[in-house]
């Protein structure tokens, strides 16, 4: 009698961990998050917007599909990268631009088995900015359902059927279009409609720097009494600035969140409490995350340059080293003059 008694507790206790499993593996815990490198942007700005899936109770993910909708009016898709995501298989149909309706389509599927990592990339859908109005823009999910016949769903396989195991509907992802004024502003246009510029001499010796993602601008501060602060332009088009910054009265400004690999030009003005601006410091221009591009390492170049030099080397040596980097100097120089141009 005490055994079966004891089989019958040991027959429940598998029976109700057993349940328990099942339970665990359909958990509704996983979740999409929509996150991008900027939160706004102007006119002809591209930007990413990356797709996480975040799966807290390493469920074995089967598929996963996140469609997006956004204003064709306003963006415009440029590409979606799905390299290094464990969803190899792209659905059919998917994985593209539906310019018409607004969609970007993504859907795609684990084959070895589902991904039970606790957090991945998806996908990253790179946009770009054409609409010239100022707007918030959203990028948003579309169609969510709590099945998985909706567009968007994270799905497991459970007893041979797919099971969404989506929390929630993910967040949209806000964004401010042409926050500071839509129309680009021409160097032209500015020296005609600030009729009466400021007295205050216009800004001299810009000089730029750049790393990954980011520009670094200085310039000589001005110690004019009537100086209140600068105005920094740039954009990608040389003498056509989409974008401004205002500083206060310093002598340089770090730019984050830029496109690496393409080229921006910048010009700054000064200006008085009045408002009135002086006339524009020259431009310059640089390739972000390309720091041989920059121009303001060349002040130091040849200090550092020297200060390297060996003190008593014999001839070949010397001779060499100074080849080398008189070469180096010499392709440096030229690569940034071919920017700048």
């Amino acid at each position: 009698m005490k055994r079966i008694f004891l089989l019958s507790i040991g027959f429940l206790l598998a029976f109700t961990a057993s349940i328990q499993g099942v339970f665990a593996q359909s958990a509704q815990d996983a979740t999409l998050e929509y996150s991008s490198n900027v939160t706004q942007a102007n006119t002809g700005d591209e930007f990413e917007v990356q797709i996480l899936l975040k799966n807290p109770s390493q469920q074995p993910i089967i598929s996963v599909r996140s469609w997006l909708q956004y204003d064709p009016q306003v963006l415009e898709g440029v590409s979606i990268d799905t390299e290094g995501t464990p969803f190899t298989l792209a659905a059919p149909g998917e994985d593209e631009f539906s310019v018409s309706d607004g969609l970007v389509k993504v859907g795609r599927s684990n084959i070895s088995g589902g991904f039970s990592g606790a957090e991945t990339r998806i996908a990253t859908i790179r946009f770009k900015v054409i609409g010239t109005s100022g707007v918030n823009a959203l990028v948003e999910p579309y169609d969510f359902q709590t099945s998985e016949l909706g567009h968007v769903s994270v799905n497991i396989i459970e007893e041979g059927f797919p099971v969404n195991v989506l929390s929630g509907e993910p967040q949209s992802l806000p964004l401010t279009i042409n926050s500071g004024g839509s129309t680009p502003i021409q160097v032209d246009d500015h020296l005609t409609d600030n009729v009466g510029l400021s007295a205050l001499s216009r800004p001299q010796n810009l000089r730029i720097m750049t790393g990954e993602g980011y520009v670094e601008l200085k310039w000589d501060l001005s110690d004019s009494p009537e100086l209140v602060g600068y105005n920094v332009y740039y954009g990608r088009t040389s003498g056509q600035y989409t974008r401004r910054r205002t500083v206060e009265k310093v002598n340089g400004l770090r730019i984050d969140q830029l496109n690496n690999g393409e080229a921006y030009y910048f010009a700054i003005t000064a200006y008085d409490a009045q408002g009135k601006e002086t006339d524009y410091s020259d431009e310059v221009a640089v390739v972000v995350g390309e720091p041989l591009s920059s121009t303001a390492p060349f002040e130091d170049f040849m200090d550092s340059l020297l200060a390297n030099v060996p003190t008593s080397p014999e001839n070949g040596p010397l001779v060499g080293w100074l080849a080398f980097s008189i070469l180096g100097l010499g392709g440096t120089l030229y690569f940034r003059k071919s920017v700048q141009n």
